[in-house]
């Protein structure tokens, strides 16, 4: 499913509402930037459009439930994310320090949107870039940062944990493949899921949460305030932390392009300290469960077919076999990486 582009009339509407709940203060409503329409919402930026009346800037989405794409649950409707807001928002009050999430505002249930509070500042997606890497310092400073704001997001509530059987979660991968990949055309290195079948059975404990949901570099904002801000948790699935950390390995690996490390080692290095910077700050440790890695390897199985679609849209389509090839090469070397240390980890 393609995004469609919200008229001006619905955003025409927003203003209208916003302008009746006197919570927000008196007076009309402005856009100050254009929205950022994504697949999964829409989002208006809006300010006084008169007199600031000690009014500040605020964020309206607008999530779309019914977005599907196969590696990641659909959005939940708005009073569903605006009810995890609050009560994220309480919760880092709560343990002060510079962890938060963007202070509520208000549910516009007429337009099946929420109101919440600006947060100027660099998403964690926007220092993903090659220069970045030669700098690494303030991007693995927010990678450390995320580490705890996600952390944190699991600590929400003490939850039951549960036992996790390693060999069925290694089927659950392979049915992934001959189910998925197979049908386009794609299958993951031969070596891969060779160990895949070799995962003996081995039941582990495991801990449940509430999941964010959709934790990623995008999510994490660094604030002009010193803090470190995430938005978009939905808190409306209990299950593994991992789900939500190799969400956010897969995306971090795919925001910058980490083919070049294909020929150049050094490039290869610096991804993994990246990796390091946020697992270990979560883990507590440089080594990582199997339970991870046999997640990784599933998230990025989904994450081709995404990456794939998104290659077939481009524009540009006489380059579309190469971004292909390269998208192809990324995830070879991503799970390859991930199925050799799970080897490590269970001693095959």
């Amino acid at each position: 499913m393609r995004p469609e582009r919200s008229g001006a009339g619905s955003a025409e509407a927003v203003l209208d509402v916003l302008a009746t709940r006197s919570a927000l203060g008196s007076g009309p409503w402005s856009q100050f930037q254009a929205a950022r329409i994504a697949g999964r919402s829409s989002v208006l930026f809006v300010e006084p459009a008169g007199p600031d009346d000690g009014r500040s800037r605020l964020v309206v989405k607008q999530p779309r439930a019914d977005w599907r794409q196969d590696d990641l649950a659909s959005p939940v409707l708005a009073e569903q994310e605006f009810r995890a807001l609050t009560r994220l928002h309480a919760h880092f009050r709560a343990q002060g320090g510079r962890l938060r999430v963007p202070a509520p505002a208000a549910l516009l249930p007429e337009v099946d949107a929420f109101v919440m509070e600006y947060v100027a500042g660099r998403s964690l997606r926007e220092l993903l870039t090659y220069r970045s890497l030669l700098r690494p310092a303030p991007l693995l400073d927010g990678l450390a940062a995320a580490a705890e704001f996600i952390a944190a997001v699991h600590d929400v509530e003490t939850l039951p944990g549960r036992q996790v059987d390693l060999q069925r979660e290694a089927q659950t991968v392979i049915a992934v493949v001959e189910q998925k990949l197979r049908p386009v055309g794609l299958m993951l290195p031969r070596r891969v899921t060779e160990i895949l079948h070799q995962v003996p059975r081995i039941v582990v404990d495991a801990r449940q949460v509430w999941l964010h949901g959709d934790f990623g570099p995008e999510n994490i904002i660094l604030a002009e305030d010193g803090s470190t801000v995430g938005i978009d948790a939905a808190l409306d699935t209990v299950g593994l932390p991992e789900d939500d950390l190799v969400r956010f390995i897969a995306l971090m690996s795919g925001a910058i392009r980490f083919a070049p490390e294909l020929f150049a080692p050094a490039l290869s290095r610096i991804r993994r300290r990246l990796e390091e910077q946020l697992l270990g700050g979560y883990y507590g440790t440089t080594s990582y469960p199997p339970l991870f890695e046999l997640k990784l390897i599933d998230q990025l199985a989904r994450r081709w077919l995404r990456l794939r679609e998104h290659a077939q849209q481009h524009r540009q389509r006489s380059l579309l076999p190469v971004r292909l090839r390269v998208i192809e090469a990324q995830i070879r070397l991503l799970t390859e990486e991930s199925a050799q240390r799970l080897v490590h980890g269970l001693g095959l």
